[in-house]
């Protein structure tokens, strides 16, 4: 520190050291100190000193002597030199040396020769320059005085040429190996210690040539999580990089792939009978080289019967080509993917003349004025919940809908019924005790609200909801409903509110419930008949499976004991059908009442699911489990001759989602198109294989 005295001192006025301005601390008027570093006083010699204000006047001019120092450090040899060059010599020069004095590199003292009073000498290890950057030296005497510093650079090595690699060998394997894999990497530019990287890890490596390494790779690399890409590259010592080469690791012949999605050109999973051939995409896991999709056979879905012309594109993606003779009937196909040595994957559908609405669906009923089908949307569907929506049978997407009337929130809209005549649709609200009646004006006009019906409640449990509503044959306004109390009551027999006739809005006061007899009737499904004097109601609650002739007068209903019939259907038996020409009922148990003797006809169809008869082409239709093994989620549709029960076409529906709840036939005679449409309820697991989706509407054409 360098202290400068006089007068008329400013703040902001600087010390002058042979003219340029040393750092300067004002003091006082009197007083400024300035700070000199080592390299300023390191060489003898005199140094003029002023100062200088701000406004630039400066001071009379004063010299300074610096006088030679017993004890300095003047040079190093050499000054610098490039990194990862190895060991070298460092000779120090300067005054004052003593024997025992020791260069210090960055203040670590090396082992040194003295050699004079001027000079030392001391090996430098390689490790110390290996790096480039800056060092700093000086001299320690034994007395621990210290000289100046010097700088030794230590500069950066000049890169050696780039490798490059040409090829890898293998460049391909399969998972599951248990011993290393030997790779084989030929190139250009390799050295002693070059390495082949595995993304990026460093494999053990042997140095062949400059053109070829090996390296062994773990097989703890190659298992099904690593199938795939893997880059390969090189890296020199001097950290140089070659570029990258692909090694593709794929699934063993013997894994069983697993099949995620499937989708045509239009990214669906179904066509039209009569499309032409195409490339379907298979998307999964696990998928191998020779990897070759199929086409499973009804009644067998998960074994190949047909293997597709196939194409492997990586472990997740293949391409099929689907026939066009695939595509000649309505059929519910399933797709597999093998691979070389393995079973097939697991099974996923594609349809054919089957059309699917992917989301919850209570009930569906076929507009033949209109040539529409309705779905009731309930609080529980994954999206548009709470609503009715109208569909072309060729269209069923949410975009799709022809129109759409919207419910309050958790309304929950459930059964259906239209008028004869295409005026009305009537509405269950399960959520809110009510019917709603909606006027129909039109193929795309959205519908206006009608009558709104409250169909009552039970003290204890609440809101009743429509089990079943059915439309009176004589007057439209009129509907009977089968009342029901709500699930979640966890009551032992669910239909508590027995049957009730509105007209309009007013409920006729007579009702049949369970206190209506000494048994109590339970009155879960109901069917006019055709002259509208009487209401057959059947009980599906427990195995008692009675049938009950209600009486129907202008004051309501009434039931006299001898018009229960106990023993006739069995469960499960979700609803009854009345065919209007013969007057039969028809179970979805698939038995076949005469309401006049009350008996069960001697011929019945060997099947129990949901079923509807077709007096247009006199056959019955079911969704059910096959008669062999009821428990199986497997469900078929069956046709049989409706004044037989001759068994006809069958159709295997090997992956229903859901359990079937309703089921409609259809008949689009301005297109030329006929069908069947059924919808689904997820249920909780009863049977193993467990199917539990979300409900879903299937449209199926005929014939099959």
């Amino acid at each position: 520190m360098l202290t400068a005295t006089g007068t008329n001192f400013v703040s902001g006025t600087t010390i002058l050291w042979n003219g340029a301005s040393l750092s300067t601390a004002f003091s006082s008027t009197t007083e400024l100190t300035g700070k000199v570093t080592a390299a300023q006083i390191a060489t003898p010699g005199k140094v003029s000193i002023r100062v200088m204000k701000p406004d630039s006047t400066t001071s009379s001019t004063l010299t300074l002597t610096i006088t030679g120092s017993s004890f300095n450090l003047t040079s190093i040899s050499p000054p610098a030199v490039t990194a990862g060059s190895g060991s070298f010599t460092l000779t120090a020069t300067g005054r004052g040396f003593v024997s025992g004095a020791a260069i210090t590199l960055n203040d670590a003292a090396l082992a040194t020769s003295f050699d004079s009073a001027t000079q030392l000498h001391a090996t430098v290890a390689a490790s110390a320059v290996a790096t480039a950057g800056a060092i700093t030296v000086g001299v320690t005497n034994p007395d621990k005085t210290t000289t100046n510093t010097l700088l030794l650079t230590v500069t950066p090595a000049p890169l050696g040429p780039v490798p490059t690699l040409v090829s890898i060998d293998p460049n391909t394997s399969p998972a599951g190996i248990v011993t290393p894999l030997a790779l084989t990497a030929t190139g250009t530019n390799f050295v002693s210690g070059s390495q082949v990287m595995w993304n990026g890890v460093a494999m053990a490596t042997t140095f062949v040539s400059a053109t070829q390494l090996t390296a062994s790779i773990p097989p703890n690399y190659f298992t099904n999580a690593n199938l795939g890409t893997v880059n390969v590259f090189v890296v020199n010592p001097d950290s140089t990089v070659s570029n990258e080469l692909p090694f593709t690791i794929t699934a063993s012949p013997e894994t069983v792939p697993v099949l995620t999605a499937i989708a045509n050109p239009a990214g669906t999973n179904s066509s039209q009978v009569g499309d032409a051939a195409f490339t379907l995409i298979l998307t999964g896991t696990l998928f191998g080289p020779g990897a070759v999709a199929c086409l499973g056979s009804p009644g067998q879905p998960r074994a190949c019967a047909q293997d597709l012309p196939t194409t492997f594109i990586d472990s997740g993606t293949a391409t099929a080509q689907i026939p066009a003779s695939a595509l000649a009937a309505v059929a519910e196909i399933p797709v597999m993917i093998r691979n070389a040595q393995s079973a097939p994957s697991n099974p996923l559908p594609y349809y054919v003349g089957i059309n699917i609405y992917g989301d919850e669906a209570a009930d569906v009923v076929w507009d033949p004025q209109q040539n529409l089908l309705y779905v009731s949307k309930p609080s529980t569907s994954s999206g548009n919940a709470d609503m009715v929506m109208a569909f072309t049978p060729q269209q069923l997407t949410d975009g799709g809908a022809v129109w759409i009337y919207q419910f309050p929130v958790n309304s929950n809209p459930d059964r259906l019924a239209l008028s004869p005549d295409g005026k009305y649709l009537y509405v269950g609200l399960d959520g809110a005790g009510l019917v709603q009646q909606l006027v129909l004006s039109g193929t795309t006009t959205t519908p206006t609200a009608g009558n709104t019906i409250s169909i009552g409640s039970d003290p204890a449990s609440g809101p009743y909801y429509a089990m079943d509503l059915q439309i009176s044959p004589l007057d439209f306004n009129t509907i009977a409903v089968a009342r029901g109390i709500p699930l979640v009551s966890k009551a032992a027999t669910i239909a508590q509110g027995g049957v009730a006739i509105y007209d309009g809005t007013t409920q006729r006061p007579s009702i049949v419930s369970p206190s209506s007899l000494p048994i109590p009737p339970l009155l879960d499904t109901i069917q006019w008949s055709v002259d509208g004097s009487t209401i057959y109601a059947v009980n599906n609650e427990n195995a008692s499976g009675n049938l009950y002739e209600l009486a129907v007068s202008p004051s309501g209903v009434t039931l006299a004991a001898a018009d229960d019939h106990p023993g006739l259907f069995t469960i499960p038996n979700p609803y009854i059908h009345l065919d209007p020409i013969s007057g039969f009922i028809y179970g979805d148990d698939g038995l076949i009442v005469d309401p006049g003797t009350a008996n069960v006809q001697p011929y019945n169809f060997l099947v129990n699911g949901v079923m509807t008869p077709d007096v247009s082409t006199d056959t019955a239709n079911f969704v059910a489990h096959t008669p062999a093994d009821p428990n199986v989620l497997e469900y078929f549709v069956y046709q049989f001759d409706l004044n037989t029960t001759a068994p006809g076409p069958t159709l295997d529906l090997y992956t229903v989602q859901g359990i079937p709840q309703h089921l409609i036939r259809w008949d689009n005679a301005g297109y030329g198109t006929s069908g069947l449409a059924f919808t689904t309820q997820k249920f909780n697991c009863v049977y193993s294989p467990c199917n539990v989706g979300d409900g879903q509407l299937y449209v199926i054409n005929l014939p099959f």
